[in-house]
């Protein structure tokens, strides 16, 4: 298949109306001919652009153990990439992101959350300086959001969607380093976080940008497409891991990592303020079963957050060179601030051991039982759970996932910001939003509020120079 075929199933495949398997077609990632060879699971997820990737490679649990005691490999490749060029692309990103680019070099990544008229979170993402007036932003949604925004402006900027001509590939992990030395034969070390550059593997252009998703050291992969190399480039990278004891992360563990390192994330965490009110549901329902929705008793635009609320207050620039600067919800942002921040604060929650344990011994009981849960429960569902002390509602769970690292079941919350930290609050299991009906029995789960990341940082960490795996 040549690369212009591949673009047109691309096209193809986002025809959101068109039918399924017949005018819209699903396809493989850039790295599925190597993925193939090791995907155990035989299974495929799907998700936004129409690519497949690999369900579960190993077993789930040791490919998340990897991410944090070696490395892994995972693929991004789903996330939507549009360039932004032309004589207007800094201002075009200036005025539609509470992040100031201005600032920014060729050679930084930065990270851009854009918000509705309303200051809540429209979508989020990273945008790549790749020149003066020429920028890649990487974003599910990132085609539509962004022409909406250029239709308003109407300032001089192309959009391109280049989802199918680049990979996303992310080797994550505290050996990571010396794993993309051996593969790409040359080291990266000396890269900061959030800045990127150039190189070449098989004849094509690959960005290497330093990024961790996972809160660990890691990288990302922007492989050029257009040859169809970049299986290559994942298998070379999973036989340079092996000697480190490198997993290939398959999408049953993707997310867990996201939660473990306090990654809030559209859909788990919060619902996109990018539609009108009146699709809101429409989106939602993408989300969850019919049958829970329909019965479902939440305010959907409770879940409508602005950045401080999940912990992105400080990429809010509200001024630039003494002025204010001009983005959709500026001013609501600037409100907020000035009323002390949110009335909710993101945190984590540590779900109590024997309270869990009694949701799994319900299952084996004659009687009837709560909904199983279902681990690792780290994809892409709908789920906000009610957090309450007593009666009292102060907040909601979500992005509920197994760590095998901590042996506990975490979850972020967002929660009233009087409840501090080491308080024990308890989480509604059951009903809708946790895979129930009414009439089912329900659980109240004791969880202690707790600060993130779950598991410390290192994306920011200085990698040594000369340790073990370093190219001579």
């Amino acid at each position: 298949m040549t690369h212009a075929d591949v673009r047109e199933q691309y096209r193809l495949a986002n025809q959101y109306k068109a039918l399924a398997f017949q005018d819209r077609p699903y396809l493989g990632s850039p790295g599925a001919p190597a993925q193939d060879e090791t995907n155990t699971s035989s299974t495929w997820a799907h998700l936004n652009g129409g690519f497949l990737v690999g369900y579960e490679y190993t077993r789930w649990w040791r490919e998340n153990r990897a991410l944090r005691t070696a490395a892994v490999i995972g693929d991004w490749s789903w996330l939507n990439k549009v360039r932004i060029t032309g004589p207007d692309a800094e201002t075009f990103l200036d005025r539609i992101s509470v992040k100031d680019p201005t600032r920014t070099e060729v050679g930084h990544t930065l990270f851009t959350p854009m918000t509705g008229t309303d200051g809540r979170i429209a979508i989020e993402g990273l945008a790549l300086r790749l020149g003066e007036q020429d920028f890649l932003f990487t974003q599910s949604g990132a085609q539509y959001w962004l022409a909406v925004q250029h239709e308003r402006l109407g300032l001089d900027v192309t959009l391109e969607d280049q989802t199918a001509d680049w990979s996303c590939f992310a080797v994550q992990g505290p050996r990571s380093p010396e794993v993309l030395e051996v593969a790409l034969g040359e080291s990266f070390r000396d890269l900061r976080f959030s800045r990127w550059r150039r190189t070449e593997f098989a004849g094509c252009e690959l960005i290497v940008q330093r990024q961790g998703v996972t809160g660990e050291i890691g990288y990302e992969l922007l492989m050029d497409t257009s040859r169809g190399a970049a299986h290559e480039l994942w298998r070379a990278v999973r036989e340079a891991g092996a000697a480190v004891g490198l997993r290939e992360l398959g999408f049953k563990a993707q997310l867990i990592g996201h939660t473990e390192s306090n990654m809030p994330t559209i859909i788990r965490d919060f619902l996109p303020d990018r539609f009108d009110r009146a699709k809101l549901s429409r989106f939602a329902r993408l989300w969850i079963t019919p049958e829970e929705f329909d019965v479902l008793d939440q305010d959907l635009t409770e879940h409508l957050v602005t950045p401080a609320e999940v912990g992105w207050g400080y990429t809010v620039d509200l001024d630039r060179d003494g002025r204010a600067r001009a983005f959709p919800g500026r001013d609501e942002l600037a409100r907020e601030a000035g009323h002390g921040g949110p009335a909710w604060t993101f945190r984590g929650l540590v779900w109590n051991p024997d309270d869990v344990g009694e949701l799994f011994a319900d299952q084996f009981r004659d009687a009837p039982a709560p909904p199983p849960p279902d681990l690792p429960w780290g994809q892409f569902r709908m789920s906000f759970l009610r957090a309450r002390t007593g009666d009292d509602q102060v907040g909601w769970a979500s992005a509920w996932a197994y760590s095998p690292t901590l042996r506990r079941l975490i979850s972020n919350a967002r929660l009233d910001r009087e409840i501090p930290l080491g308080a024990e609050v308890t989480v509604d299991w059951g009903g809708p939003g946790a895979g129930g009906v009414p009439g089912e029995p329900t659980r109240r789960i004791r969880a202690t509020v707790a600060e993130q990341p779950f598991i410390p940082h290192h994306r920011r960490d200085d990698v040594p120079v000369g340790s073990p795996g370093t190219p001579t």
